[in-house]
Formats: structure tokens, sequence, C-alpha cells
């Protein structure tokens, strides 16, 4: 038996890595303030390490919790797929051509989110936010080179509506000679 409503439960584990590091960081700078010596130098390193735990914690608890909506998501070898009972499909990360997410308010039924993903010479794969490990999409994010975090981030975590590029391959603008 639990003391903790289940909605209250879910949003202390969902926060608990930034409060984490934010204790570590707290305790840290406890030590710098009070200890001499070694445990100084401890506490910096505490300090640090706390504030980038609690960065990393704070950034996952902004992101929306999966895994209620249809299909299942799996990054396995810089290969995306996307398993679905309407659809599907697999994404190698070397073949990309776009990256984008679409948020929408369509209501408590639908999925409020989708990512985009558009290979080259082949059809876009639109995966729900609220998938199955859905959360593996920032993983692919984070190979891409000059890839938008924080608006993936802000528009996944539901601040914004629209579609929005995180995205592009470089170069992918220009014209090409089919001949």
């Amino acid at each position: 038996m639990s003391f903790l409503r289940p909605e209250a439960l879910a949003a202390i584990l969902r926060w608990r890595e930034a409060a984490i590091g934010l204790g570590a960081a707290a305790l840290g700078a406890w030590w710098i303030w009070t200890e001499p010596g070694v445990l100084r130098w401890v506490g910096v390193a505490f300090v640090l390490g706390g504030l980038a735990i609690a960065r990393e914690g704070w950034s996952r608890a902004l992101r929306p919790a999966t895994g209620a909506g249809p299909g299942v998501v799996d990054l396995t070898e810089r290969q995306l797929t996307y398993l679905s009972g309407h659809g599907g499909g697999a994404v190698s990360l070397d073949h990309l051509l776009q990256v984008e997410i679409e948020a929408r308010r369509d209501g408590p039924y639908q999925s409020d989110v989708f990512w985009i993903v558009t290979p080259e010479g082949g059809e876009a794969l639109h995966i729900p936010g609220d998938a199955r490990g859905a959360d593996k999409m920032f993983d692919a994010l984070a190979v891409l080179p000059g890839a938008d975090h924080p608006t993936a981030i802000r528009a996944a975590g539901g601040g914004t509506t629209g579609r929005f590029v995180l995205w592009r391959k470089p170069g992918a603008d220009k014209p090409r000679l089919l001949h």
C-alpha cells in the first residue's frame, strides 16, 4: 500500500534524476564552503558532476512519457525500426535525408507528437511520440551532426504546436543531376 497517489509517484520518479543531481551539487557546495583541504576539492567535483546529472535529468523529465501509443521503436546498429499494426518500416541513420517533429493537440485519445523520418529516395516514416521505445528517437538525434535538440525537447514536451525540422542532411538542398 502506497501513501502517494500514482500520479504523484509518477511525477517523483520522472524528476528523480534531476533531484539527485541537485542534491549532489548542494552537498558539494556545502563541502566547498565548510570543509578545508581535500574535501573542498571533492566538493568541487560533486558540484560539477551533480550539475551535469541535473541537466540531463531535467531534459529527460521534459520529454514525454512513452509506451502507451501504437507501435514499437527500436534503434540497433544505426538502424531505426518502427513496427506497428498500422504499418512501419526501417531506416538506416546513414541514409537519412531529414528528421522532423510534428506537435499537435488533437485530443486525449490520439498521439500529439509524431517523429517524421525521411530517408533518401524513400517514403517518410511517421512514428508516434508515445510509442513504446520512442525515447530512442533522442538517441538517434544524438548521432546526427547539427541536430536541434532544444526544439525537439520543446515540441515533444508539449510547449508548442507545428512542424519543426530538427535535422537535414548537409547539401540536401542542392539540385542533383539524374543522368
